[in-house]
């Protein structure tokens, strides 16, 4: 076995993205993504590369003349742990289940990190950031994944821990089923939310007609509510404008709401997606007319709504007004309004204050994801 480097060579960079979609070809439920999106990331046109301070090297594992394994390695000039120090990442990992070949495939990575003398930690898998996909599946691979979920090989995660990575961080996603039961959930949060209207409070829904200023407004908020995440790095707008632009079909703008503080000032905001999976699954990877009219097809047939995220200003967690769980209340009842009875409360940190949001009577949590790290 042989393991070729390349940065933006055309050929390899071909077999790089084809190899994905054959691993994961005989897989009913796997929702692969856009090819024309997945090639953006890895040419010299996507924004993270012309960033000078930024790099990344391409990694392909070759069995004689056939790809067995792939990843990136990655320094983001940008991501920096919590002590300030700057972490490098492994990301597009896809391989076979051989140990061997996952062996020589980090030991090639990570030996190339180490060479650039920028970073002591190591995060995987990590796409450059967390906005471009992160973190393993490790419990719930008999579930239907939803859009933008992580999913991978079974196998990962064990190899990843076999060859030293530890755990850095999990993440949960549960899903809830019957009005009853949503009711019970955001009960508080009915109550907190007449409380803070009461006081000035304004919960303002999205406006699909003012697109860009309401994106804008969002990654306005979304920066300061997520400074403090693990990874966090900042997105520009016309990037952000791209990442949503499958979510977009999923927006009922009653569940997509900005939240005002009694001075005027954006305090927070929420989201619920309907659900897309199916409908993306159904495009096979390709954008044309004929992809959009199967994705249409399906999604007429949508029946979950997804609290995918939300947030809080540091200025607000301070004020320790409740606001979380009010925005969660106005975003679960508009969903119950429409007539959607099933939620699923997706890729909530463990410890993070989001976990109480569902503390009244929801199930377990049905997955789990997880990040690694190695120190050099």
């Amino acid at each position: 076995m042989s393991i070729r480097s390349f940065t933006f060579d055309s050929d390899s960079i071909d077999r790089f993205v084809r190899f994905g979609y054959d691993l994961y070809a005989a897989n009913a439920k796997w929702i692969p993504p856009f090819e024309s999106e997945v090639r953006r990331l890895l040419s010299p046109e996507f924004e993270f590369h012309q960033v000078n301070s930024n790099a990344h090297r391409c990694f392909l594992a070759l069995s004689g003349n056939q790809v067995v394994g792939r990843a990136v390695a990655c320094l983001n000039s940008e991501l920096k742990d919590k002590d300030g120090e700057p972490v490098g990442t492994i990301g597009f990992f896809e391989t076979i289940n051989d140990y061997h070949v996952v062996e020589d495939l980090l030991d090639d990575a990570i030996d190339w990190l180490r060479r650039q003398g920028k970073a002591r930690k190591i995060w995987g898998p990590m796409n450059y950031d967390i906005w471009h996909g992160y973190r393993f599946m490790t419990v719930g691979f008999d579930q239907e994944p939803f859009y933008g979920e992580p999913y991978n090989k079974t196998y990962y995660p064990e190899m990843f821990a076999r060859y030293g990575f530890a755990l850095k961080a999990e993440w949960d996603t549960v899903e809830v089923h019957g009005r009853e039961v949503l009711k019970k959930m955001i009960a508080r949060g009915a109550d907190r939310h007449q409380y803070l209207e009461e006081r000035g409070y304004r919960f303002e829904t999205f406006d699909p007609n003012d697109w860009n200023n309401e994106v804008a407004k969002l990654q306005q908020v979304m920066s300061k509510s997520f400074s403090g995440f693990l990874g966090y790095t900042a997105i520009s707008n016309c990037e952000l404008f791209r990442l949503l632009q499958v979510a977009r079909q999923g927006i009922n703008p009653k569940m997509f709401i900005f939240a005002r503080d009694d001075t005027g000032k954006l305090a927070g905001f929420a989201v619920g997606f309907l659900e897309l999976g199916d409908a993306v699954r159904a495009m096979h990877g390709h954008s044309d007319w004929r992809a959009r009219m199967r994705f249409l097809k399906h999604r007429r047939h949508a029946d979950c709504v997804n609290f995918y995220i939300g947030g809080i200003t540091p200025e607000e967690m301070t004020r320790r007004s409740g606001l979380g769980r009010a925005g969660f209340f106005v975003v679960i009842n508009a969903a119950l309004d429409a007539g959607y009875d099933k939620l699923m409360l997706t890729l909530r940190q463990k410890g993070n204050a989001a976990h109480a949001l569902a503390a009244y009577g929801s199930p377990k949590p049905q997955r789990e994801y997880a990040l690694f790290e190695v120190t050099l």
